[in-house]
C-alpha cells in the first residue's frame, strides 16, 4: 500500500534525524524523494500527525514535531516506573470490588490479543493511578505516558509482547489483591521497564543501530 510506504519512509526521515524538528513536510519535495504520488503522501502525513510525529499548521502545512530524544525517554521511563509503582502502592487500601472487577474485564480482553492492547493497557494503568486517590501526581504520570505517545504509538506491539504484558498485569492483580506493597511495587516497575525494552528492541530493528 502506498500510503503505508510514504508513511514509513517519512517516519525513518524523521526518526533518523533526516527531517528535523520544524522542518516543513512540502508535498511537491517528499513526491521527488519519495517517488510516491501525493494522494497517498497526504495520507501518510496525517497519520503521522496522529501519532505526534509531524504537526499540521494552519497555513504552515505539515511541520516535524520534536520527538523526545533517547536519552530524555530512558529518564521518562525511569520516572514512570517510581511514581506509578508508588501510586499502585497507594492504592491498595482503595481499589474497590467494582475496580478489582474492571481490572479483571480489562486483563481477559488484553488476553485475547486485539488491536487495541495498548489502550486496555493504559485503562488497566489508569484505574489503579485513580485509586491511590493523589490526583496530582495522576496527571504528573499521564503527562509522562503523553510526552512518550509519539514514541509509543510508532512502536508496533507484537504478539510476543502483549502475552508478556499480559503475564505482568496478571501479577500485578494478584500483588494489589494479596495487598503486598513489595510485590505491587516490584510487579509495576517491571512492567513499566518491559515497554521500555521493546522501544529499545523495536528502535533498533528499524534504525539499523542500537538505543543507547
Amino acid at each position: 500500500m502506498k500510503s503505508l510506504r510514504a508513511y514509513e519512509k517519512i517516519r525513518d526521515m524523521i526518526l533518523s534525524g533526516f527531517k528535523l524538528p520544524g522542518t516543513r513536510l512540502v508535498l511537491s519535495e517528499l513526491e521527488t524523494e519519495l517517488g510516491i504520488g501525493r494522494g497517498p503522501i497526504r495520507e501518510a502525513l496525517m497519520r503521522l500527525d496522529r501519532s505526534g510525529l509531524v504537526r499540521n499548521v494552519p497555513y504552515k502545512g505539515a511541520i516535524v514535531a520534536t520527538p523526545p530524544t533517547q536519552k530524555e525517554i530512558l529518564h521518562i521511563y525511569d520516572l514512570r516506573a517510581d511514581l506509578e509503582s508508588k501510586l499502585a502502592v497507594e492504592a491498595i487500601e482503595n481499589l474497590t470490588e467494582a475496580d478489582i472487577l474492571r481490572l479483571e474485564e480489562l486483563l481477559a480482553l488484553m488476553e485475547e490479543l486485539p488491536q487495541n492492547h495498548y489502550q486496555l493497557d493504559r485503562e488497566f494503568h489508569q484505574v489503579i493511578c485513580a485509586a491511590s486517590k493523589l490526583p496530582h501526581l495522576c496527571n504528573i504520570a499521564q503527562a509522562l505516558v503523553q510526552s512518550v505517545e509519539s514514541v509509543l504509538n510508532i512502536y508496533r506491539r507484537e504478539r510476543v509482547h502483549c502475552i508478556k504484558f499480559n503475564k505482568q498485569h496478571r501479577a500485578i492483580l494478584h500483588a494489589l489483591k494479596s495487598k503486598n506493597p513489595d510485590k505491587v511495587k516490584e510487579t509495576f516497575e517491571v512492567n513499566i521497564k518491559s515497554g521500555l525494552e521493546v522501544i529499545k528492541e523495536t528502535f533498533s530493528k528499524m534504525m539499523n543501530v542500537p538505543f543507547e
